[in-house]
């Protein structure tokens, strides 16, 4: 018992604050391998993102990352669904994103926002395009002009700064220490980290009441489909007794001596509006 008690303590005290070394000069590239389980299909990309450190100050610096490069899979045969979270991992293909960061590697601002919407808006253009070509039924859904809208959207400030190497950057963990956040979905989720030597673990489960969740709908559904909203407001327990939500998060931190993650292994389940999807990751520091 008094073995127990104090292995408990021990674990209780383990706590680590990660602040990576920013040094002018500094350079990593990591590659990433990602793949997609949605509607029956499995889609897998790679891609390649340098981070390079410069203007440092005792105020904080600044981190260019630069996607070097990006392998996918074709759109041909593709579900509009599918195709549509294709295009979306491409926007930042070929980009340059420079952001500002405080002294403990917290991003806080990108520098030159406008000029990477206006990368990304040429790629989009030509992606939306290559989409329709590739997947001519998808008109019937949608109209080009509407799917580029929704592509530029999803391309905002928040989204960029939401970086995974650098989502730990400021956070003092400590074993069962606990945080909440809200996923690219909009769902509110509960968030708890495990220490286990080099190695940190946050494990991610959706933390949101039925009156949250009839929000999410509504919302949801103002956005997509704004001429049903008024349908499902006044259905919406029935609706939400037909549709599953849940989603979960695990990701695993392998983290080096000088506050740099050596590798990110990441694990994602998501249901959601009748969608279902599955998404797994390694990031790893190329030697």
């Amino acid at each position: 018992m008094t073995s127990v008690v104090l292995l408990m303590a021990l674990m209780a005290q383990a706590q680590t604050k990660i602040a990576p070394k920013l040094e002018n000069g500094f350079k990593a590239v990591y590659t990433e391998k990602s793949t997609i389980n949605m509607m029956g299909k499995e889609l897998t990309y790679n891609s390649d993102n340098e981070y390079v450190v410069s203007d440092v100050t005792a105020d904080g610096a600044v981190i260019t990352v630069t996607n070097t490069a990006m392998d996918l899979p074709s759109m041909e045969g593709l579900d509009p669904v599918s195709a549509m979270l294709l295009m979306t991992a491409q926007i930042n293909k070929g980009t340059t994103v420079k952001m500002a960061v405080n002294a403990d590697g917290v991003p806080q601002k990108i520098l030159n926002l406008d000029e990477v919407k206006e990368k990304a808006g040429e790629t989009i253009e030509v992606l939306v395009t290559n989409m329709f070509d590739a997947v001519p039924e998808l008109s019937q859904a949608i109209s080009k002009d509407d799917m580029t809208k929704q592509l530029v959207e999803v391309l905002s400030e928040e989204m960029l700064l939401n970086d995974d190497v650098l989502a730990l950057n400021g956070k003092t963990i400590a074993n069962g220490s606990q945080d909440s956040f809200t996923n690219d979905e909009g769902m509110k989720m509960k968030r708890m980290y495990f220490i286990a030597g080099k190695k940190i673990i946050s494990n991610a489960t959706l933390d949101m009441s039925k009156d949250d969740l009839k929000e999410l709908i509504i919302k949801k559904i103002e956005e997509e489909a704004p001429e049903q909203a008024q349908m499902i407001k006044e259905n919406i327990d029935m609706v939400m007794g037909q549709l599953k939500f849940d989603a979960t998060e695990k990701h695993t931190y392998e983290m080096q001596a000088n506050g740099w993650p050596a590798s990110i292994t990441s694990e994602e389940s998501k249901d959601s509006m009748g969608q279902s999807m599955k998404v797994s990751s390694v990031i790893s520091l190329k030697k």
